[in-house]
């Protein structure tokens, strides 16, 4: 009896060393050590949440680059805008043929960018036509429309605006202002067939100018400090997270395997042991026979 408790031990033993060893974990069940249990499920959510914030910020990453590079068109074409404006502003050496040149272009040009505008879109989602543009709530308090969840917990969250770049909007006469001499409201109005209207067109121009290269100011410090910055603490955290969670719930194999040798072992010489226990038995019986 002896010997067989000590073979059904030793072979509970083996069993649970073969289970760790298939698994990769030394925790299997609460049973195998309650507490690292505890520790390392809460450590396996924020785990996930980590990989999950990362992919996140990695998607936003994206989003600022595709609004980014659409802007730098823009940008482009508002600089060609205002050589054509500059052209036409040289009365003294332009016919009308010219002028009419000129306008044709800067309203070719002003048809592209709006068409870039429409066009820009993450998925299905557009960037540039105002509706990622910050809004004031019924409070009188306002919020950005760009929000990112970038972090593993409640809150974590990151957010940025991205204005209106239609043509119709950009170097707009803030309400409450005076217009130009020549009526001009927006980049939209510009036009350039007379001397005044090529002065005040350059004024509008420049202020569009301004508007655009804020915005990719803004997009580009939003993504550089913000977006890439906590990607790469997030990438640090989850390592070190990971290593911490491997270290209570993954399986030392070197040290496994010594344990399941010696196991093996002792099971093996208890099963021998238990051979010889039941032999002891016929010996008595030997004996009296004799």
């Amino acid at each position: 009896m002896v010997a067989h408790r000590n073979l059904l031990k030793n072979d509970r033993a083996l069993s649970k060393s073969l289970e760790r060893l298939a698994s990769g974990q030394k925790v299997n069940r609460a049973a195998d050590d309650p507490a690292a249990l505890v520790i390392s499920e809460h450590m396996r959510s924020k785990i996930n949440g980590m990989e999950q914030a990362i992919r996140n910020n990695e998607v936003a990453i994206s989003l600022v680059q595709t609004a980014e590079g659409s802007m730098n068109e823009i940008s482009s074409l508002l600089i060609s805008i205002r050589q054509r404006a500059i052209s036409a502003a040289n009365v003294g050496a332009s016919d009308n043929a010219m002028t009419a040149a000129n306008q044709a272009e800067i309203e070719n040009a002003l048809s592209s960018l709006d068409r870039i505008v429409s066009s820009t879109q993450f998925g299905q989602y557009k960037l540039l036509d105002g509706t990622n543009a910050r809004k004031t709530l019924e409070d009188g308090t306002s919020r950005e429309g760009l929000r990112f969840h970038v972090g593993p917990d409640a809150g974590h969250t990151a957010s940025i605006s991205i204005r209106n770049m239609t043509s119709s909007q950009l170097g707009r006469v803030a309400e409450g202002e005076m217009p130009n001499a020549s009526n001009f409201m927006s980049l939209a109005d510009i036009d350039v067939s007379t001397e005044q209207g090529s002065q005040d067109a350059l004024a509008i121009i420049d202020e569009a100018i301004t508007e655009v290269a804020t915005v990719r100011g803004e997009l580009g410090a939003f993504q550089t400090n913000t977006l890439e910055s906590n990607l790469t603490s997030l990438q640090i955290a989850a390592e070190n997270m990971t290593s911490a969670e491997s270290t209570l719930r993954d399986t030392d194999m070197a040290q496994e395997l010594a344990t399941f040798t010696r196991n093996q072992i002792m099971s093996q010489s208890a099963t021998a042991q238990l051979a010889q226990a039941n032999a002891l038995p016929q010996n008595v019986l030997r004996l009296l026979n004799t």
